[in-house]
């Protein structure tokens, strides 16, 4: 139903095709005089995808049964696993000091036996939106382990790390000696690693540490306030997966717009409907834990920016449409880690108010897509996520070309330059010429058309054709499909004063109206892929010819 002009527009081209060619134009300066002569312009067959190509682009789609849509889709826009969760690097230090020593009480002057006791150290890691993890699994990343060593004793240290574990799983464990008033380093490569959290008494975010210290006295006095300091740091880590509840988070997608400019040639639609249009979110989700995308903005704008209307969405299936911000049903998640889940939504006409906005305007959909992980605050959820993890959101607006439209006026000035006058020799008399239409229609479409005839200056000669009836519509059946074709035969009369002013026209102004078939009762049609229109255009012409 879009793309009307297209009709007429060949109808113009086949006329200036014609005035274009006098090399090949028929010589009549040779001929007897006739009364009547028909000169034939054009015969031809416009099918569908001459009917939508251009305006359209690549967005024409045909369904099952034949039936045509417009598709435009959105660029995809997406999070991946580094947005949802970023791990930053850990660092944090701890003191040990001295246990009492049985039978030796401090200080004391001279200590010179061995003494071995344990420790344990817990720290609680800290994620930049308050995660709760259970688990990493680490793709890379760096531990390292400093013992300050402020006594004036040997340190052996046995370390211990429950959560750390190793493929076997075996937690992670080193012997390291500290000299008298020295240090003592070591590095552990955490990939070869799976980080437990889940070891202390919180049962999340804890780090874990056993130690079991052995001093070996020196001789030097050795006092209370003496004591052993730690320094762990985890550097460049990067994670191949973790679990745990990422708790609430919301992330924006930015802002996408879709431009709809299939009626940028109409300049006014009395009514036009579409009556099935869809805008369709399809959301591919590999994160463990399900999410819901809304719109934080929704509206639509004309080609120069300017608001139009808001969309409104009935986001509690309640009846009540309502602008943005709002929120659609769960995204699902997939089962297990490396697998992807599916969810589409629609926006419809049951559901929002896209069917009275889907008009005769060019405009730009206008949205600001964002994802929610974990809505519910209150519980606590069992996420997992690795890092090719992602979201992946795209949306695609559908229109098939159901509905109606009435008063659809299209228009164009096109350059004209047909000189009647100049087929034949100066002695020839031209009294009246007829454009003669037969059109064969398959579609079910009306079209009127008016012809304005423009001097050079612009100025308005005549009109051939006030709003006739040009192309009348095929028979439909209760579907709305065209089930045969209609003939219609169209003379357009061109008198004598029509002919001299076709002879310095210059410039056309072509106005097309155009309706669907029982667009007074509201009948909504359809287009197919294997409707096809036959147009066949002649020239008549009567008077003293030589």
């Amino acid at each position: 139903m879009i793309n009307f002009q297209k009709v007429i527009f060949f109808s113009i081209i086949f006329l200036t095709f014609f005035s274009c060619k006098k090399e090949d134009s028929i010589d009549l300066s040779q001929l007897q005089t006739f009364h009547n002569l028909a000169i034939p312009l054009v015969s031809a067959e416009i099918d569908v995808e001459d009917m939508l190509q251009g305006d359209t682009g690549n967005v024409i789609s045909t369904g099952s049964n034949g039936e045509l849509f417009l598709a435009y889709v959105t660029p995809s826009t997406s999070i991946n696993a580094a947005e949802i969760v970023d791990i930053p690097d850990q660092n944090f230090s701890s003191t040990v000091t001295l246990p009492n020593i049985p039978g030796a009480p401090y200080p004391i002057p001279s200590f010179l036996i061995s003494h071995s006791f344990q420790d344990t150290l817990s720290n609680t890691l800290s994620f930049p939106n308050g995660e709760e993890l259970d688990s990493i699994f680490f793709s890379q990343g760096i531990l390292t382990i400093s013992i300050e060593n402020n006594l004036s004793h040997e340190v052996q240290l046995s370390l211990t790390i429950p959560s750390f574990v190793n493929a076997l799983g075996a937690p992670y464990s080193d012997n390291l000696v500290a000299n008298a008033n020295n240090n003592a380093v070591t590095q552990v490569n955490l990939s070869n690693y799976t980080f437990n959290l889940t070891k202390g008494a919180v049962g999340y975010n804890e780090m874990i540490i056993e130690l079991d210290i052995t001093l070996n006295g020196s001789g030097s006095p050795l006092y209370y306030s003496d004591n052993i300091s730690f320094t762990f740091s985890m550097d460049n880590l990067e994670f191949e997966s973790l679990y745990g509840d990422l708790n609430y988070q919301q992330f924006n997608l930015g802002e996408v717009p879709l431009e709809i400019d299939i009626f940028k040639n109409s300049e006014q639609a009395v009514d036009f409907l579409l009556t099935n249009p869809e805008i369709k979110h399809t959301i591919d989700n590999s994160f463990g834990f399900s999410a819901n995308m809304g719109m934080l903005e929704m509206y639509y704008e004309d080609l120069q920016g300017v608001f139009i209307d808001n969309i409104t969405y009935d986001s509690s299936s309640s009846g009540n449409n309502q602008p943005a911000p709002f929120y659609f049903p769960t995204i699902q998640q997939p089962s297990t880690p490396g697998s992807s889940v599916t969810s589409v939504i629609s926006m419809n006409a049951d559901n929002s108010s896209i069917d009275s906005l889907i008009n005769a305007t060019p405009k730009q959909i206008i949205s600001n897509p964002v994802v929610v992980i974990n809505a519910d605050s209150t519980v606590s959820h069992n996420n997992f996520i690795s890092n090719t993890s992602e979201i992946t959101v795209s949306s695609e607006i559908t229109l098939p070309l159901e509905g109606y439209a009435g008063g659809w006026v299209m228009g164009d000035t096109i350059p004209f330059d047909f000189k009647v006058d100049e087929l034949y020799t100066s002695e020839t008399e031209i009294s009246e010429a007829v454009i003669k239409f037969v059109t064969t229609n398959g579609w079910p479409l009306e079209v009127t058309f008016t012809l304005q005839l423009l001097d050079s200056n612009f100025n308005i000669l005549s009109s051939i054709a006030d709003s006739t009836v040009v192309i009348e519509s095929g028979v439909l059946d209760a579907g709305g499909r065209v089930v045969s074709p209609t003939v219609k035969i169209t003379n357009l009369a061109c008198d004598s004063g029509c002919v001299d002013n076709l002879n310095e026209t210059k410039n056309i102004i072509l106005l097309v109206t155009a309706n669907t078939a029982d667009y007074n009762n509201q009948q909504s049609i359809k287009i197919y892929n294997d409707y096809k229109l036959g147009l066949s255009m002649a020239l008549l012409i009567s008077g003293r010819m030589f």
